[in-house]
């Protein structure tokens, strides 16, 4: 629902919780808890509560969703015999009757074949709903995060305010629900880890996976760290229009064509001839280009076989989710922020990726997807922020999905953008997600004793040019308000027993892998040296023999190089002081980095050539590859704590595209962590 139609209609809005933001109740293993209490925040133009009450009785609902494997276990089974067989029998065909319209509702054809529906995964299946009962509704206040001292007073409302996401609405009523779990939900419960819902509102209204019921006392559980998607409509119609391509008339005109690519490209030397760009084209494109939308489809398969095997709990993205908000099929005329529509922006696209909901085109290359059957807790990246879409042969952008110059000239026909619409960055581009995703920025949330922060680290930054002009441009960092909301938890909530993670787009800590340095005691060769990051590691310096200390590369390198702007160093201390592990993206790469405090002190410059002021490094940091080194709870409690950026998901580095596909698995065994280790879903 956009901000339009709520002006229009005025209905009532469930805020939260909502798809990337869930509400998770426990349940005791031996599922005698059936009776549940949550949380709901809506908003509306109704300023009279008695009359707002009376509007939502009977107007939420629960759907339970439930994976096709145990839907297929409670429906296809053998003949009942003994006492009530007939009775069985009869209640056993309503529910297959029943399952086979859902079925023959979301517009698939099929038959009664067994074999034939179990490859029917695309979808969740939704199964009898519940009614909840309204216990209670309130006032809700606005409270700014800063003054949040507490896991449980989520307030997002000073952002939806003040980004006018719901219109002119900001009436915030916090709603008390109670409800039972059916037979139906405590059965699929004794198979499975967890259960999520659909929560129905007033006016129709679905978020979806919003709600869960979980069996996890939070002491052996598994989450996955994903991030940098990428996603965008544009993505699935590439491979169609440069499939086109290859087989029009444009061959028939090669030498014009290859002098087109050498201008756009402004290509001096042609490292190869002709022929051999007309062999680039003739290997297989399906081989060669990477679609970060099928990167996250193959992605939700995976994560959804190991739901079905009880060894996933949830998955956090730390941003980038989106490659840019606008679809940039629209035409210029169309692409307007102040007439800002979600249904045409990428939030719909990642929003339908999730739930597999079909394309209302049919493009070629698009792998088979499935609903996302997990919990997702969600933040956002610089790209986030990014309106509008990016030409793919700016910086040689067409070789991070595996295209070559001349099919990036064919595209460039539809795609080519302006270098400065293509890096303005504006917050009205969150609308849809913090209308249909998440709408809360920064927020916290307690699981047993597992802390998880998650915090927005912001837009591209141009207080760092140096960063920006190299390609790795920083963000804007963590504001006053947040560091002051890290303060609230840190006396309030985080204890010697709480582990505690932190999530973020930008990392506290980066380096560009290598740094030029003058010797002047050298003799032969060159006087500048490179160094290079990977001679800096650990467990290297340690086979050599030298102290731990010579492996410090906070004194080499500079560490805050495409990284968070403001509050740098303040975040660093946090870091060190209590997280045992900080995850962030951003970068594409798989960086590790480990923690000590020290006496001695490193520093880097603020934010060169406009500011030259030097800010201390709080702390002593390592690098190596800890996750591979360290593979057990007593190892990294005894070395960490742990800062590390995980590979991107939808699209891999300039220099390595095939890390393509990456994401973290973190263990928890026994209360501690045991394991985090980076995976890849190609391999």
């Amino acid at each position: 629902m956009n901000s339009t139609e709520v002006e229009k209609t005025g209905k009532i809005i469930l805020i939260s919780p909502n798809l990337g933001c869930p509400s998770i109740l426990k349940i005791d293993h031996k599922l005698k808890n059936k009776d549940f209490q949550a949380n709901l925040l809506l908003i509306t133009d109704n300023i009279d509560l008695e009359a707002f009450t009376k509007s939502i009785q009977n107007h939420i609902t629960l759907v339970p969703l439930y994976d096709y494997k145990w839907s297929y276990k409670l429906i296809f089974v053998k003949k009942p015999k003994g006492l009530f067989s007939k009775w069985r029998e009869k209640r056993a065909r309503k529910k297959r009757k029943k399952f086979i319209e859902d079925l023959l509702e979301s517009g698939k054809d099929l038959d009664l074949n067994l074999e034939r529906l179990k490859q029917l995964k695309s979808r969740l299946h939704r199964g009898e709903t519940i009614f909840p009962k309204v216990l209670n509704v309130e006032n809700s206040s606005i409270i700014p995060i800063q003054n949040i001292s507490n896991t449980e007073d989520l307030s997002p409302q000073e952002v939806l305010i003040k980004n006018q996401v719901f219109g002119e609405l900001d009436k915030f009523y916090k709603v008390t629900i109670k409800f039972t779990l059916s037979k139906e939900v405590l059965k699929f419960l004794k198979e499975r880890n967890f259960v999520m819902f659909d929560i129905l509102c007033a006016n129709d209204q679905i978020n979806y996976h919003s709600l869960v019921i979980s069996k996890q006392k939070w002491e052996n559980f598994t989450f996955v760290h994903a991030t940098d998607l990428h996603l965008a409509e544009r993505n699935d119609n590439i491979y169609g229009i440069v499939k086109k391509w290859a087989e029009s008339s444009i061959k028939e005109s090669v030498e014009d064509f290859f002098e087109t690519v050498k201008k756009k490209l402004k290509i001096k030397k042609q490292k190869t001839k002709e022929e051999g760009i007309l062999s680039e084209i003739k290997i297989p494109l399906r081989k060669r280009l990477i679609n970060p939308n099928n990167q996250f489809r193959r992605f939700i398969k995976l994560m959804n076989r190991k739901v079905l095997r009880n060894e996933l709990d949830l998955i956090v993205l730390t941003g980038d989710i989106v490659d840019y908000t606008i679809l940039s099929r629209l035409s210029k005329k169309l692409r307007k922020l102040n007439e800002f529509n979600y249904d045409d922006s990428n939030w719909k696209t990642f929003k339908n990726l999730i739930l597999n909901v079909p394309s209302t085109e049919k493009y070629k290359g698009v792998v088979r997807g499935e609903e996302l059957n997990c919990p997702i807790f969600t933040t956002l990246g610089n790209h986030d922020y990014r309106p509008f879409h990016y030409d793919l042969t700016w910086a040689e952008m067409y070789k991070k999905i595996g295209l070559n110059a001349s099919e990036a000239i064919a595209l460039n026909k539809l795609f080519s953008a302006s270098p400065i619409t293509a890096l303005t960055k504006t917050s009205l581009a969150l609308k849809g997600y913090l209308s249909e995703v998440n709408p809360s920025l920064d927020f916290s949330i307690m699981l047993g004793d597992n802390l998880f922060i998650i915090l927005n680290t912001g837009s591209d930054s141009f207080k760092n040019l140096r960063d920006l002009l190299t390609g790795h441009p920083s963000v804007t960092g963590v504001s006053y308000k947040q560091i002051k909301y890290l303060e609230n938890l840190i006396n309030n909530v985080i204890k010697d027993d709480i582990n505690t993670y932190l999530f973020l787009h930008g990392p506290p800590l980066n380096t560009g892998g290598s740094k030029f340095s003058i010797n002047i005691f050298e003799k032969k060769g060159s006087r500048f040296i490179k160094q290079r990051m990977s001679e800096f590691k650990e467990s290297l310096i340690k086979k050599l023999g030298k102290p731990v200390s010579a492996a410090r590369i906070d004194g080499v390198f500079n560490m805050k190089y495409g990284s968070v702007s403001s509050n740098w160093e303040k975040l660093v201390e946090f870091c060190k002081n209590y997280c045992i592990l900080t995850l962030a993206g951003h970068t594409h790469d798989s960086k590790e980095f480990r923690l000590e405090d020290t006496e001695t002190k490193s520093s880097v410059y603020d934010a060169p050539p406009f500011r030259l002021k030097k800010i201390e490094n709080p702390a002593a940091i390592y690098y190596d590859e800890y996750s591979e080194m360290f593979t057990n709870a007593k190892q990294i409690r005894e070395n960490g704590p742990f800062v590390v950026q995980t590979p991107a998901l939808g699209l891999g580095s300039y220099r390595h595209p095939e890390t393509a596909g990456g994401y973290r698995e973190i263990i928890v065994k026994d209360g501690k962590l045991s394991s985090f280790k980076v995976k890849y879903i190609n391999r």
